[in-house]
């Protein structure tokens, strides 16, 4: 039960947190882009981006942390925690060091690999200075959030991080109110994401671990988790690569404003991403301390029951954007932009591939990863390759295109190979019962309340949206209640209520 609790409290704050963050992103787009104009506005784009497809710098090491910090806390090996932290700290406080390397080198050609003009360089170098100096504690924070969320305190964890994701809607507000250029933005909104490090550092220390923030090298401990991580980076470069270089290759070749737009789209659709990647984060401790302990019921519990809630989750999310996504792209950044709803639908239906999460940390906690490498990079450069050709007929839409073929590729790789063969699951089961049941109910239900307000004619767009909307979750919810859900799931939620109305009361 304590378990199941804790995993709830993470799964909760982590929604919070990721709702605040997906707020920022979702309404700031907009703002930012008719504040410093489609160009500036893609110079932040292109930066973030670059600055994100550094952490695979990270090298794996926040998987293979998370399981081994988890591993020593069941077996309370704390000598044995204590020096993976001291020498991960030293390890991300080098990677750090590179990842300026490399952000310097980047400055020094950058007009020529944009294509930017004498002033939008001198810019986006500035940008990328910033992104240099805030990268040191930056990647030194990653290893103290990993050790506490190896300690079940993920919802703790994502308190603090909301404090961030507050800081930067203030700084953004500040931006708008006080005309601040685009330079002192940046420099705020990036000095957010440190101010978590003081108090992750003192949960630490109160926890009596017996850990030094010195960083140090201990070979063994390097020695022990390293072949993991450098599994998981060998993969998580392919799936980093194929997430995260999109729109520097629309940069390079179509220039900002195809990166502006890309952003447009991005801004709506990481609302669903940042919700669905939520799980993995919470569920991997937990499928570590599973693993650990040979609970193999346990194991398929968290592959059953996790793939459905997720799917149900994700389902819900996916069907009510695309019901509204033409009034929302209208409402978001004009109809002059309304060219996006179908590269929109397309990467939002793309996203229904999350709902293998649950699997996706039991998977992590396995040791059987080689094929996933293959798999991994092929699927990466045929999409890479084919975005690159499809710019030329798609324009921006084609790195969406290419990006739906490699989301295809991986759920297919996995159900029909790895999660059979590999993990022994019955893979028909899950994908049938688990995912293709709940979205094709769910599904069914956005498709005829999407018909039936086609024939609808509803002049103020905002009451269309709510309607619409409404309509959608409350057909919804009643049938995933009735349907869907077990009778534990009921029995769960009707107590669960009962207690919260209880407290309420008193």
């Amino acid at each position: 039960m304590s378990n199941i609790k804790n995993i709830f409290s993470g799964v909760a704050w982590s929604l919070i947190c990721n709702v605040t963050n997906a707020a920022y992103g979702f309404f700031s787009v907009p703002l930012l882009l008719t504040y410093f104009g489609k160009e500036k506005y893609g110079l932040i784009g292109i930066a973030i981006s670059v600055n994100i497809y550094l952490k695979i710098l990270d090298m794996g090491f926040s998987s293979g942390n998370v399981k081994f910090f988890s591993s020593y806390l069941v077996k309370n090996d704390y000598d044995g925690l204590r020096k993976l932290f001291q020498s991960s700290l030293l390890f991300y406080l080098v990677i750090a060091f590179v990842n300026a390397l490399v952000l310097v080198s980047l400055s020094l050609f950058s007009s020529q690999i944009f294509h930017l003009s004498a002033t939008d360089d001198e810019i986006f170098k500035q940008l990328i200075y910033i992104l240099i100096i805030t990268s040191f504690p930056v990647w030194g924070g990653n290893v103290m959030e990993q050790l506490l969320r190896s300690n079940d305190l993920v919802g703790w964890q994502q308190r603090i991080l909301l404090l961030t994701k507050v800081a930067q809607l203030v700084v953004l507000f500040l931006t708008i109110y006080l005309k601040l250029n685009i330079i002192s933005f940046f420099a705020l909104n990036t000095l957010c994401s440190v101010i978590n490090i003081p108090f992750y550092a003192s949960r630490i220390n109160k926890l009596n671990l017996g850990i030094s923030f010195l960083p140090k090298y201990y070979k063994q401990a390097m020695a022990e988790v390293l072949p993991y991580c450098l599994s998981i980076f060998s993969f998580g470069i392919f799936q980093f690569s194929a997430n995260y270089l999109r729109p520097v290759f629309l940069g390079m070749k179509l220039g900002l404003t195809s990166v502006s737009d890309y952003r447009v789209v991005e801004g709506i659709a990481n609302l669903i991403l940042i919700l669905g990647s939520s799980f993995v984060g919470v569920i991997l401790p937990h499928a570590t301390k599973v693993r650990e302990l040979g609970d193999k019921e346990s194991e398929m519990k968290i592959a059953m029951d996790g793939t459905r809630y997720i799917t149900i989750f994700l389902g819900l999310i996916v069907f009510g954007f695309t019901l509204s996504s033409k009034e929302l792209i209208i409402l978001y950044v004009g109809e002059k932009n309304a060219y996006l709803v179908p590269w929109l639908n397309l990467w939002v239906f793309s996203l229904l591939g999350l709902h293998n999460s649950a699997l996706s940390s039991l998977v992590l906690v396995s040791n059987s990863l080689r094929t996933i490498i293959y798999m991994s990079a092929f699927s990466t450069i045929f999409s890479l390759t084919l975005a690159w050709f499809l710019m030329d007929s798609f324009g921006m839409g084609g790195v969406i295109i290419s990006y739906t073929c490699y989301v295809v590729f991986q759920v297919a790789y996995y159900y029909i190979y790895y999660y059979p063969t590999k993990l022994k699951y019955n893979s028909f089961k899950i994908f049938t019962e688990s995912f293709l049941f709940p979205i094709a109910v769910i599904g069914f239900i956005g498709i005829a309340v999407k018909w039936i307000f086609s024939m609808q004619v509803i002049s103020n767009i905002w009451l269309l949206i709510i309607v619409k909307e409404s309509v959608f979750a409350l057909i919804a919810l009643v049938v995933i209640y009735q349907f869907l859900f077990t009778k534990s799931d009921k029995e769960y939620i009707i107590a669960f209520v009962s207690k919260f109305l209880k407290k309420d009361l008193k």
